[in-house]
């Protein structure tokens, strides 16, 4: 390995990529530079209309650059940045002092980094796209929302009534439109009104009660309640609901709804009985879900080890319960899918590892590839793999060592190079030699990982030279 930029320090990197002229590389640097050296790196990553239309609108684009994009010429790309979700709050106020655009305030009125006092400032704008924004944006306050929904349309309503900060007296007044979508959205709010909660409980909608029944505030006498719906979907929703204690669902066993089953054998914590008895449906997925659940008593787990269904005996092999002992016989399933759902245990015992090590399924040897227990010959042996998803896995895995990553600095596909660039094992020596790399992306982050490395660094010998440090 060869590298190209033996740049010792965060500075000279950032005089090496100024020079360099890649705009990748100098967007990447960007957040890291001091004000004067910002400069030389926008000059290079913003030197044409068509690079700052692309960098405008890229989800990677970091903040510092999203700023200076925001006093460009081109109402486009102050569009695109008024829109962009990593647009600082003190550039969307910029934008809003600057841009008297409706595009760029519908796009502030939306925008989940705009605060309550910017957002105050668009309530007179008529535009029925920045009210829109505003009714459904988080950081919008309660009598903000009050003030909206005296002249809402019923699709804004919607937005307030789905909104966090809409309270108990916004919503009562919503209730009384008496539109069917507008009520359940209500209803599912957790301040929603006692009173209000009452009458939906009793409302002949469906859809009404299955949306107070999956609302977190609901008093558990009405919950209980819901439980013992005619309509499966409310008795679904009242079951996914955490506020439902396990022992209230031992009724809905036989439930005649699989969704209520299902739900009940996913729930965290739930009572060992009730999974036995689930253990036992007719119903694929719920025996699924019992498999992957951790309170499955390991007498239920060995019944469903030898399951008829693929995905069941999986879903034992996944569960963090699940024995060495049946580890063993699943790591020896007919069915690779299931092999392959045992080769990622970080518990898998040696002797289990070693008889996956000579299985020749992909997905077995990728999930082997994963593992931080693996043995690192073995992971080199992954690591030389023909398949590139198979390569990939020694990526994903942080416990691989750098001397078994370093040859696939060169991998030939794009994305496993791009994902090894932000790995914690590779060396700043690695990294420099990713700025080289064809692919934009790898560049990209190799240049992110390396200017994260090196200021991290200096801030430690800063600190180490400050006058209150011991030696």
């Amino acid at each position: 390995m060869q590298v190209s930029a033996n740049c010792q320090d965060l500075e000279e990197l950032i005089v090496h990529v100024s020079e360099r002229g890649d705009p990748y590389l100098a967007v990447a640097l960007h957040p890291f530079a001091a004000s004067a050296a910002r400069k030389a790196l926008e000059r290079v990553s913003l030197a044409n209309r068509k690079l700052r239309r692309l960098f405008a609108g890229a989800p990677y684009t970091p903040p510092s650059i999203l700023e200076v994009l925001s006093k460009d010429p081109d109402e486009k790309i102050r569009h695109r940045v008024a829109r962009h979700p990593r647009t600082s709050s003190a550039t969307l106020a910029w934008l809003m002092d600057t841009d008297r655009s409706s595009a760029v305030h519908a796009a502030i009125a939306a925008h989940g980094n705009a605060d309550a006092a910017l957002l105050d400032k668009l309530l007179d704008d008529p535009s029925d796209a920045v009210r829109h924004g505003l009714c459904g944006n988080p950081h919008t306050g309660a009598a903000a929302l009050a003030s909206l929904a005296a002249h809402a349309s019923l699709r804004q309503l919607k937005e307030i009534a789905r909104n966090a900060n809409a309270d108990a007296t916004v919503l009562r007044s919503l209730w009384a439109r008496a539109d069917v979508y507008l009520r359940g959205e209500i209803a599912a709010h957790p301040n929603c009104p006692s009173d209000v909660c009452s009458e939906a409980e009793h409302d002949p909608e469906p859809l009404i009660r299955r949306m107070l029944a999956a609302n977190p505030a609901a008093t558990l006498a009405t919950l209980v309640r819901l439980l013992r719906d005619v309509e499966g979907q409310v008795r679904a929703a009242a079951t996914r609901n955490l506020a439902v204690p396990d022992s209230a669902l031992k009724a809905l066993v036989d439930d005649p709804s699989r969704q209520v089953r299902r739900i009940q054998a996913r729930r965290h914590g739930q009572m060992r009985e009730i999974l036995a008895s689930l253990a036992d449906d007719d119903d694929p997925w719920v025996r699924r879900w019992v498999a992957r659940n951790s309170a499955t008593p390991e007498a239920v787990l060995r019944r469903l080890a030898v399951d008829e269904e693929t995905e069941v005996r999986r879903g034992v092999a996944r569960n963090p319960s699940c024995t060495e002992a049946l580890l063993r016989e699943l790591a020896r399933d007919p069915q690779a899918w299931v092999r392959a759902g045992v080769a990622f245990r970080a518990d898998l015992p040696a002797d289990a590892l070693a008889w996956l090590a000579a299985d020749e399924d992909f997905d077995v040897t990728a999930g082997l590839g994963r593992n931080p227990a693996s043995p690192h010959d073995l992971l080199a042996c992954i690591a030389s793999h023909e398949n590139s998803d198979v390569r990939r896995s020694v990526i994903l895995n942080e416990q691989t060592p750098l001397t078994i990553l370093e040859p696939l600095l060169d991998d030939p596909y794009p994305i496993n190079r791009a994902m090894l660039a932000g790995h914690p094992a590779l060396s700043a020596d690695t990294r420099r030699y990713l700025l080289d790399d064809p692919e934009p992306q790898v560049r990209f982050i190799g240049a992110q990982a390396l200017a994260r490395e090196l200021a991290a660094a200096g801030d430690a010998e800063r600190d180490r030279g400050s006058p209150g440090h011991a030696t």
